[in-house]
């Protein structure tokens, strides 16, 4: 389900901005409780149990996981710029995925067992914010005609690249917009996504008597929302996967001496700072 696993991503990224994110980190019990409750409000029993679990989560991605992340910084920081290649960013886009599949497959029987706490109530409004949610989503992003979505990409690519090499310079602004001509547009497929995960969870709700449907249904969400996607969208993302690896390797080719150093500098500011969130 995207919403969990959009927690997965807040646990797993929240080390990108120095100091702030140490605070937030520490404090990821009372931010992802925080999101939870704009889709769905919790009893004070319900709170302090999630908040309970939530914290020995925290623990165990600290001793487990925060380590992995620093390997794969120190395999990073070992390449030469020239000897990047669209394999090796492509592996390092995997190890991500897998990070945030492992944090999701932890953090799965904790919310299998705050869903068979719910009310009805409770169950309705969490469906209610959930689809407002989704339509916030459409509209701001996948409601967008090709022109527009393929704008929007651009400047979203251009920030990342800017976040991570400073200014860009001329030869990375024409890679940026070849990108984005070359993306394949997924919108229309998100947006049928969006409508099969509302259908499950609609169905959830209505058979949550069911508990081994529940359970299924619950773990499919979680763990395999893949099922989820229409026919033509994992063909989509296998080919932009393959784009993205491509172009960032002609961003990293074609960067200069400065800007790779800038490059190098961020990722020694970001494994510091998870070198000391594990204290």
């Amino acid at each position: 389900m995207k919403v969990y696993r959009y927690l997965a991503v807040i646990l797993a990224s929240l080390a990108t901005f120095g100091c702030a994110t140490k605070f937030a980190y520490n404090n990821i019990d009372w931010f992802i409780i925080s999101y939870i409750e704009d889709l769905v409000p919790l009893s004070s029993a319900q709170e302090s149990e999630l908040e309970s679990r939530l914290q020995d989560l925290q623990q165990w991605h600290k001793s487990t996981q925060l380590p992995l992340y620093i390997q794969q910084l120190n395999n990073i920081q070992q390449q030469k710029r020239q000897s990047i290649t669209a394999d090796f960013i492509q592996q390092q886009g995997n190890e991500i995925r897998t990070h945030i599949r492992t944090i999701v497959t932890e953090f799965s029987p904790d919310l299998y067992a705050l869903s068979l706490q719910l009310s009805p109530e409770q169950d309705q409004e969490f469906l209610k914010n959930f689809k407002a949610k989704q339509q916030e989503y459409y509209d701001e992003r996948l409601s967008l005609d090709d022109k527009e979505a393929r704008e929007f990409y651009s400047e979203r690519l251009r920030k990342r690249m800017e976040r991570w090499l400073g200014d860009i310079n001329s030869e990375q602004d024409t890679i940026i917009k070849n990108w984005a001509n070359e993306w394949v547009n997924t919108n229309p497929d998100w947006h049928q996504y969006q409508k099969n995960t509302y259908q499950a969870l609609s169905e959830l709700v209505e058979k949550k008597v069911d508990l081994p449907f529940v359970q299924v249904t619950i773990m499919q969400l979680l763990l395999n929302n893949e099922s989820y996607y229409p026919d033509t969208l994992p063909e989509k993302l296998k080919k932009n996967s393959a784009i993205s690896a491509k172009y960032l390797m002609l961003i990293a080719q074609s960067s200069s001496e400065n800007q790779w150093q800038y490059f190098m500098d961020e990722l020694g500011t970001l494994k510091s700072t998870l070198i000391d969130l594990q204290k």
